[in-house]
Protein backbone atom coordinates (compact mmCIF):
# COMPACT_ATOMS: atom_id res chain seq x y z
CA UNK A 1 0.00 0.00 0.00
CA UNK A 2 2.56 2.43 0.79
CA UNK A 3 4.54 1.65 -2.51
CA UNK A 4 1.64 2.78 -4.72
CA UNK A 5 0.93 5.88 -2.07
CA UNK A 6 4.30 6.33 -3.02
CA UNK A 7 3.72 5.95 -6.74
CA UNK A 8 0.63 8.09 -6.81
CA UNK A 9 2.74 11.10 -5.18
CA UNK A 10 5.44 10.85 -7.77
CA UNK A 11 2.99 10.51 -10.54
CA UNK A 12 0.73 13.12 -8.94
CA UNK A 13 3.67 15.76 -8.05
CA UNK A 14 6.52 15.22 -10.17
CA UNK A 15 4.92 13.53 -13.95
CA UNK A 16 2.01 16.11 -13.17
CA UNK A 17 4.29 19.03 -12.35
CA UNK A 18 6.08 18.32 -15.49
CA UNK A 19 3.12 18.68 -17.78
CA UNK A 20 1.72 21.52 -16.32
CA UNK A 21 4.99 23.18 -16.53
CA UNK A 22 5.53 22.30 -20.10
CA UNK A 23 2.10 23.55 -21.02
CA UNK A 24 2.76 26.72 -19.40
CA UNK A 25 5.89 27.13 -21.19
CA UNK A 26 3.56 26.37 -24.27
CA UNK A 27 1.46 29.32 -24.01
CA UNK A 28 4.27 31.95 -22.43
CA UNK A 29 5.69 31.07 -25.95
CA UNK A 30 3.25 32.06 -28.08
CA UNK A 31 2.86 35.60 -26.29
CA UNK A 32 6.81 35.68 -26.63
CA UNK A 33 6.34 35.18 -30.59
CA UNK A 34 3.64 37.85 -30.80
CA UNK A 35 5.99 39.78 -29.73
CA UNK A 36 9.10 39.12 -31.90
CA UNK A 37 6.64 39.61 -34.74
CA UNK A 38 6.08 43.31 -33.42
CA UNK A 39 9.43 44.14 -33.02
CA UNK A 40 9.97 43.16 -36.35
CA UNK A 41 7.38 45.22 -37.52
CA UNK A 42 7.77 48.38 -35.68
CA UNK A 43 11.15 48.48 -34.32
CA UNK A 44 13.46 48.70 -38.09
CA UNK A 45 15.45 51.93 -36.74
CA UNK A 46 17.22 49.89 -34.10
CA UNK A 47 21.04 49.03 -34.19
CA UNK A 48 22.13 45.40 -35.62
CA UNK A 49 23.52 45.10 -32.49
CA UNK A 50 19.93 45.07 -30.83
CA UNK A 51 18.35 42.88 -33.52
CA UNK A 52 20.63 40.61 -33.25
CA UNK A 53 20.24 40.32 -29.24
CA UNK A 54 16.43 40.13 -30.32
CA UNK A 55 16.79 37.24 -32.71
CA UNK A 56 19.51 35.45 -29.95
CA UNK A 57 16.71 35.71 -27.79
CA UNK A 58 13.93 34.52 -30.30
CA UNK A 59 16.42 31.59 -31.12
CA UNK A 60 17.15 30.69 -27.41
CA UNK A 61 13.23 30.66 -26.48
CA UNK A 62 12.47 28.63 -29.12
CA UNK A 63 14.61 25.85 -28.49
CA UNK A 64 13.68 25.68 -24.64
CA UNK A 65 10.12 25.49 -26.10
CA UNK A 66 11.65 22.41 -28.44
CA UNK A 67 13.51 20.96 -25.14
CA UNK A 68 10.01 21.31 -23.47
CA UNK A 69 7.64 19.56 -26.06
CA UNK A 70 10.41 16.86 -26.49
CA UNK A 71 10.25 15.94 -22.38
CA UNK A 72 6.70 15.75 -22.89
CA UNK A 73 6.85 13.75 -25.84
CA UNK A 74 9.45 11.26 -23.36
CA UNK A 75 6.93 11.59 -20.42
CA UNK A 76 3.40 10.38 -22.32
CA UNK A 77 5.93 7.87 -23.96
CA UNK A 78 7.59 6.85 -20.96
CA UNK A 79 3.80 6.67 -18.88
CA UNK A 80 2.11 4.70 -21.83
CA UNK A 81 4.31 1.94 -22.45
CA UNK A 82 5.76 1.62 -19.03
CA UNK A 83 3.78 3.36 -16.22
CA UNK A 84 7.11 1.63 -13.72
CA UNK A 85 9.32 3.77 -15.78
CA UNK A 86 11.76 6.75 -14.14
CA UNK A 87 12.66 7.81 -17.55
CA UNK A 88 12.29 11.10 -15.87
CA UNK A 89 15.12 10.58 -13.89
CA UNK A 90 17.50 9.25 -16.37
CA UNK A 91 17.32 11.05 -20.01
CA UNK A 92 19.89 13.76 -20.79
CA UNK A 93 16.66 16.23 -21.27
CA UNK A 94 15.41 16.71 -17.95
CA UNK A 95 19.18 16.88 -16.48
CA UNK A 96 19.66 20.13 -18.70
CA UNK A 97 16.25 21.55 -17.61
CA UNK A 98 18.12 24.37 -15.16
CA UNK A 99 21.22 24.87 -17.47
CA UNK A 100 18.59 25.68 -20.12
CA UNK A 101 16.86 28.36 -17.80
CA UNK A 102 19.60 30.01 -16.30
CA UNK A 103 21.32 30.64 -20.09
CA UNK A 104 18.33 32.41 -21.31
CA UNK A 105 18.01 33.91 -17.60
CA UNK A 106 21.82 35.48 -18.00
CA UNK A 107 21.33 36.42 -21.62
CA UNK A 108 18.32 38.61 -20.98
CA UNK A 109 20.29 39.84 -17.82
CA UNK A 110 22.86 40.79 -19.82
CA UNK A 111 20.86 43.10 -21.71
CA UNK A 112 19.51 44.51 -18.92
CA UNK A 113 23.05 45.17 -17.18
CA UNK A 114 23.37 47.08 -20.74
CA UNK A 115 20.64 49.38 -20.00
CA UNK A 116 21.56 49.92 -16.17
CA UNK A 117 24.95 51.49 -17.93
CA UNK A 118 23.20 53.25 -20.12
CA UNK A 119 21.16 54.88 -18.08
CA UNK A 120 23.68 55.38 -14.84
CA UNK A 121 26.85 55.43 -15.99
CA UNK A 122 27.88 53.77 -13.04
CA UNK A 123 30.79 51.30 -13.60
CA UNK A 124 31.05 49.72 -10.45
CA UNK A 125 27.78 48.91 -9.51
CA UNK A 126 27.06 47.53 -13.21
CA UNK A 127 30.14 45.18 -12.57
CA UNK A 128 28.92 43.63 -9.62
CA UNK A 129 25.39 43.79 -10.74
CA UNK A 130 26.93 41.15 -13.98
CA UNK A 131 29.17 39.12 -11.47
CA UNK A 132 26.17 38.06 -9.62
CA UNK A 133 24.56 36.90 -13.03
CA UNK A 134 27.88 35.62 -13.91
CA UNK A 135 28.24 33.55 -9.77
CA UNK A 136 24.48 32.22 -10.39
CA UNK A 137 25.33 30.56 -14.06
CA UNK A 138 28.40 28.69 -12.66
CA UNK A 139 26.33 27.88 -9.98
CA UNK A 140 23.44 26.28 -12.20
CA UNK A 141 26.35 24.61 -14.25
CA UNK A 142 28.00 22.81 -11.23
CA UNK A 143 24.19 21.60 -10.38
CA UNK A 144 23.55 20.47 -13.52
CA UNK A 145 26.40 18.55 -14.07
CA UNK A 146 25.72 17.01 -10.11
CA UNK A 147 22.70 15.42 -11.61
CA UNK A 148 25.03 13.25 -13.57
CA UNK A 149 26.88 12.06 -10.67
CA UNK A 150 26.75 9.13 -7.90
CA UNK A 151 25.05 12.18 -5.59
CA UNK A 152 22.51 14.04 -7.46
CA UNK A 153 20.66 15.71 -4.48
CA UNK A 154 23.78 17.25 -4.18
CA UNK A 155 22.55 19.38 -6.78
CA UNK A 156 19.48 20.74 -4.57
CA UNK A 157 22.16 22.79 -2.89
CA UNK A 158 23.66 24.32 -5.60
CA UNK A 159 19.86 24.82 -7.43
CA UNK A 160 19.28 26.75 -4.57
CA UNK A 161 22.79 28.87 -4.42
CA UNK A 162 21.89 29.41 -8.20
CA UNK A 163 18.73 30.80 -7.46
CA UNK A 164 19.76 32.97 -4.53
CA UNK A 165 22.34 34.86 -6.10
CA UNK A 166 20.31 35.66 -9.47
CA UNK A 167 17.62 36.74 -7.06
CA UNK A 168 20.10 39.51 -5.42
CA UNK A 169 21.30 40.24 -8.84
CA UNK A 170 17.87 41.04 -9.95
CA UNK A 171 17.18 43.24 -7.21
CA UNK A 172 19.89 44.76 -7.37
CA UNK A 173 19.20 45.16 -11.17
CA UNK A 174 16.39 46.52 -10.77
CA UNK A 175 16.69 48.62 -7.86
CA UNK A 176 19.75 50.52 -9.17
CA UNK A 177 17.54 50.83 -12.00
CA UNK A 178 14.54 52.42 -10.58
CA UNK A 179 17.30 54.78 -8.21
CA UNK A 180 19.09 56.56 -11.21
CA UNK A 181 15.73 57.02 -13.17
CA UNK A 182 14.17 58.71 -9.79
CA UNK A 183 18.06 60.25 -9.35
CA UNK A 184 17.76 61.96 -13.18
CA UNK A 185 14.08 62.79 -12.82
CA UNK A 186 15.09 65.37 -9.92
CA UNK A 187 16.62 67.18 -12.30
CA UNK A 188 14.06 68.20 -14.77
CA UNK A 189 10.64 69.74 -15.05
CA UNK A 190 8.01 68.39 -12.37
CA UNK A 191 5.33 68.90 -15.01
CA UNK A 192 7.28 69.08 -18.32
CA UNK A 193 6.86 66.34 -21.06
CA UNK A 194 10.47 64.64 -19.74
CA UNK A 195 8.90 64.25 -16.36
CA UNK A 196 6.35 62.26 -17.94
CA UNK A 197 8.62 60.46 -19.96
CA UNK A 198 10.72 59.49 -16.83
CA UNK A 199 7.72 58.16 -14.75
CA UNK A 200 6.54 56.22 -17.92
CA UNK A 201 9.84 54.52 -17.92
CA UNK A 202 9.45 53.59 -14.06
CA UNK A 203 6.45 51.99 -13.97
CA UNK A 204 7.53 50.08 -16.78
CA UNK A 205 11.01 48.92 -15.66
CA UNK A 206 8.70 48.04 -12.00
CA UNK A 207 5.65 46.18 -14.53
CA UNK A 208 7.90 43.87 -16.41
CA UNK A 209 10.19 43.10 -13.65
CA UNK A 210 7.40 42.14 -11.40
CA UNK A 211 6.71 38.96 -13.05
CA UNK A 212 9.46 37.09 -13.25
CA UNK A 213 10.81 38.06 -9.71
CA UNK A 214 7.55 37.00 -8.07
CA UNK A 215 8.43 33.60 -10.13
CA UNK A 216 11.68 33.70 -9.16
CA UNK A 217 10.95 34.11 -5.92
CA UNK A 218 8.83 30.80 -5.70
CA UNK A 219 11.51 28.73 -7.33
CA UNK A 220 14.12 30.06 -4.72
CA UNK A 221 11.35 29.49 -2.12
CA UNK A 222 10.56 26.11 -3.53
CA UNK A 223 13.85 24.61 -3.52
CA UNK A 224 14.77 26.03 0.08
CA UNK A 225 11.71 23.72 1.46
CA UNK A 226 13.42 20.88 -0.91
CA UNK A 227 17.06 21.51 0.49
CA UNK A 228 15.59 21.72 4.45
CA UNK A 229 13.02 18.88 4.18
CA UNK A 230 15.33 16.23 1.88
CA UNK A 231 11.73 14.97 0.77
CA UNK A 232 12.03 15.40 -2.77
CA UNK A 233 8.16 13.85 -3.55
CA UNK A 234 5.74 17.08 -2.37
CA UNK A 235 4.23 19.88 -3.75
CA UNK A 236 6.98 22.34 -3.62
CA UNK A 237 9.05 20.13 -5.90
CA UNK A 238 5.79 20.63 -8.54
CA UNK A 239 6.02 24.36 -8.09
CA UNK A 240 9.76 24.37 -8.71
CA UNK A 241 9.29 22.32 -11.89
CA UNK A 242 6.75 24.77 -13.06
CA UNK A 243 8.41 27.85 -12.05
CA UNK A 244 11.95 26.97 -13.46
CA UNK A 245 10.26 25.78 -16.73
CA UNK A 246 8.90 29.16 -17.30
CA UNK A 247 11.24 31.81 -15.58
CA UNK A 248 12.83 32.04 -18.89
CA UNK A 249 10.15 33.07 -20.69
CA UNK A 250 9.15 35.80 -18.43
CA UNK A 251 12.84 37.18 -18.52
CA UNK A 252 12.39 37.08 -22.18
CA UNK A 253 8.73 38.79 -21.96
CA UNK A 254 10.60 41.51 -19.81
CA UNK A 255 12.87 42.58 -22.25
CA UNK A 256 10.33 42.39 -25.11
CA UNK A 257 8.38 44.29 -23.11
CA UNK A 258 10.35 47.35 -22.60
CA UNK A 259 11.93 46.84 -26.66
CA UNK A 260 8.10 46.96 -27.58
CA UNK A 261 7.19 49.74 -25.37
CA UNK A 262 9.66 52.79 -27.01
CA UNK A 263 7.40 53.45 -30.02
CA UNK A 264 4.31 54.32 -27.86
CA UNK A 265 6.74 56.28 -25.35
CA UNK A 266 8.33 57.80 -28.51
CA UNK A 267 5.31 58.56 -30.12
CA UNK A 268 3.96 60.82 -26.82
CA UNK A 269 6.96 63.05 -26.84
CA UNK A 270 7.40 63.65 -30.91
CA UNK A 271 3.87 65.38 -30.34
CA UNK A 272 4.30 66.98 -26.95
CA UNK A 273 6.34 69.76 -26.45
CA UNK A 274 10.26 69.89 -26.73
CA UNK A 275 12.04 67.98 -23.81
CA UNK A 276 13.71 71.15 -21.47
CA UNK A 277 15.47 70.84 -18.25
CA UNK A 278 16.53 73.61 -16.02
CA UNK A 279 19.89 74.83 -16.24
CA UNK A 280 20.74 76.06 -12.59
CA UNK A 281 24.42 77.68 -13.38
CA UNK A 282 23.30 79.99 -16.19
CA UNK A 283 20.43 81.18 -14.06
CA UNK A 284 22.55 81.90 -11.07
CA UNK A 285 24.97 83.53 -13.74
CA UNK A 286 22.03 85.77 -14.67
CA UNK A 287 20.94 86.46 -11.33
CA UNK A 288 24.75 87.65 -10.18
CA UNK A 289 24.74 89.56 -13.66
CA UNK A 290 21.86 91.25 -12.65
CA UNK A 291 22.38 92.37 -8.83
CA UNK A 292 26.13 93.43 -9.61
CA UNK A 293 24.87 96.24 -12.83
CA UNK A 294 22.15 97.42 -10.31
CA UNK A 295 19.40 97.97 -12.90
CA UNK A 296 16.56 95.54 -13.48
CA UNK A 297 13.56 95.72 -16.29
CA UNK A 298 10.22 95.15 -15.47
CA UNK A 299 10.43 91.61 -16.80
CA UNK A 300 13.14 90.68 -14.42
CA UNK A 301 11.28 91.97 -11.20
CA UNK A 302 9.11 89.02 -11.86
CA UNK A 303 11.47 86.60 -11.99
CA UNK A 304 15.24 86.31 -13.46
CA UNK A 305 14.77 84.00 -16.91
CA UNK A 306 15.75 80.94 -16.35
CA UNK A 307 17.73 79.62 -19.77
CA UNK A 308 16.69 75.52 -20.46
CA UNK A 309 19.37 72.92 -21.96
CA UNK A 310 18.83 69.47 -23.24
CA UNK A 311 20.31 67.15 -20.29
CA UNK A 312 23.00 65.62 -21.07
CA UNK A 313 22.13 62.15 -19.09
CA UNK A 314 18.98 61.52 -21.94
CA UNK A 315 21.18 62.21 -24.57
CA UNK A 316 22.96 59.07 -23.01
CA UNK A 317 19.67 57.35 -23.11
CA UNK A 318 18.85 58.37 -26.55
CA UNK A 319 22.39 56.85 -28.10
CA UNK A 320 21.80 53.72 -26.31
CA UNK A 321 18.42 52.75 -28.44
CA UNK A 322 17.88 50.82 -25.23
CA UNK A 323 15.65 53.17 -23.36
CA UNK A 324 12.88 55.10 -24.19
CA UNK A 325 13.63 58.75 -25.02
Amino acid sequence: MEATDNRSDISTYILGGWDLAICAALFFQGILWTQFIRYMTANKRDSVLLKLFVAGLALLTTLKTIQAISMLWILNDAIVNNPESDLWQTHWLFHTAVISTAIIAFYVQTFFCCRLWAISRNLCLTIVTMALFIVALAAAAVATSLTYSDTPLKSIDWIAAHLGTAMCGDLLLTGGTVFWLLRHSNVVLPRGQTARMLDSLLRLTIQSAAPAAACAFVNFGAAMVLNITGDQVRVELMLSEISNMILPKLYAISAMWILNSRDDIRAALEHGPTIHTLDFGAAMADRASVTETGTQSAGSQLGVPVPFVEDEKLQTLERSKICVV
